[in-house]
C-alpha cells in the first residue's frame, strides 16, 4: 500500500507540474535563418550577390536584439515568431528605391555623410548648404535608430519646415511630437535618412495638413493639444496607441480623401515596408538621401 501511495503521489506531482508549465512562445522556438534568407531572396528583397548569407547573418545579431526587446517589453505579441517579424521589417533591409528616378542632391561639395559629423555641424550644413528642401507630406525613413520591436524609424513632414513623428522613447503616454526639419535631421544623423515624395503634391499637402490637425494641433498652431500614447499595436486604424510608421500610414489613409493612395492593410505596418502599402501609381519616390 505504501509503495502504491508513493506512485500515485509521483503521478499527481507530474500532472501538476505539466499543468503549471507555461506555453512556449514563438520567441523560444529555434530560428531557421537559412530558410528566412532564401525567402528574402525569393521575394526580391535581398540579392545574393549584394548581401551574402554570412553578412546578413551578422546583421541579425542586431535584429534579434530588437526583436527580443519587443517580446520582453510586451510590445510584440508572444505568438509573433522571428521569421514573421523580420519579414514585416523587410528582412532588415531598407526600402527598395528606383534610383533611375532619383535626383541626387549634395550637401557641400560631396555627397552627405552625416554620420561623420557632429550634430551642430550637421545642422549647419544641412540647412545652409543643401539645395534640397523638404515639402509637406514627405515621408522620412532612417536606419539611425530602432525601438523595441521596430527596425528603423520614420516620420512625416506636416509642413515645409516641420516634422511629425513618434520617437518611442520618453513619455510613452504622450509620445507624438513636432520638430523643425533641422532639429529632426540632427537627432537622426548617425545613419542614412531617405526622403520619399508623392508625385501628386496636392494630395501630399492635403495629407500633411490632416496629420498636423489630427496628430499634433487641432487648430494648426505651434502649441500641441493632441496627445497620443505610444504602443506597437495590430489595431492599425485605431487613433491611439500608435507608433511611427502607423501614424504615417494612418495620415495617408484618412487624409488622402477619396483617392486610392494606399492598399488596405492589417496588423503591423513597419518603417522599411511602409512604402509597399501604396498603390503603384501613388508609391512615393526617393527624392533625397541625407
Amino acid at each position: 500500500m505504501k509503495k502504491k501511495s508513493i506512485i500515485i503521489l509521483i503521478l499527481m506531482l507530474t500532472t501538476a507540474w505539466t499543468v503549471v508549465l507555461p506555453n512556449h512562445s514563438k520567441a523560444e522556438e529555434s530560428i531557421d535563418y537559412n530558410a528566412i534568407y532564401n525567402q528574402a531572396i525569393k521575394e526580391g528583397v535581398i540579392k545574393q550577390q549584394e548581401l551574402s548569407y554570412n553578412e546578413w547573418l551578422k546583421e541579425n545579431v542586431e535584429f534579434k536584439t530588437i526583436y527580443d526587446a519587443g517580446i520582453k517589453e510586451n510590445v510584440l505579441e508572444p505568438t509573433l515568431g522571428y521569421a514573421e517579424w523580420i519579414k514585416l521589417n523587410h528582412y532588415g533591409q531598407p526600402p527598395k528605391d528606383d534610383d533611375t528616378k532619383f535626383t541626387s542632391y549634395t550637401i557641400g561639395s560631396t555627397k552627405s555623410n552625416v554620420s561623420t559629423l557632429s550634430a551642430s555641424t550637421s545642422k549647419i550644413r544641412v540647412t545652409q548648404l543643401s539645395s534640397f528642401k523638404i515639402k509637406p507630406g514627405d515621408i522620412l525613413i532612417t536606419n539611425s535608430t530602432s525601438s523595441a520591436g521596430i527596425v528603423g524609424h520614420c516620420a512625416i513632414a506636416n509642413g515645409a519646415n516641420h516634422i511629425l513623428d513618434m520617437p518611442g522613447y520618453g513619455n510613452k503616454k504622450d509620445n507624438n511630437r513636432q520638430l523643425t526639419v533641422s532639429q529632426w535631421l540632427s537627432k537622426y544623423s548617425n545613419g542614412w535618412i531617405k526622403v520619399y515624395r508623392l508625385k501628386n503634391s496636392s494630395i501630399a499637402s492635403k495629407v500633411a495638413k490632416y496629420a498636423d490637425r489630427h496628430y499634433y494641433s487641432s487648430t494648426g498652431s505651434a502649441k500641441k493639444n493632441i496627445h497620443i500614447a505610444y504602443g506597437l499595436t495590430r489595431r492599425l486604424y485605431k487613433f491611439s496607441p500608435s507608433y511611427c510608421s502607423k501614424l504615417v500610414y494612418d495620415a495617408y489613409w484618412f487624409g488622402s480623401g477619396s483617392a486610392r493612395v494606399l492598399n488596405g492593410a492589417s496588423g503591423y505596418v513597419l518603417p522599411f515596408t511602409l512604402l509597399d502599402y501604396f498603390w503603384h501609381d501613388y508609391r512615393p519616390s526617393k527624392v533625397h538621401t541625407y
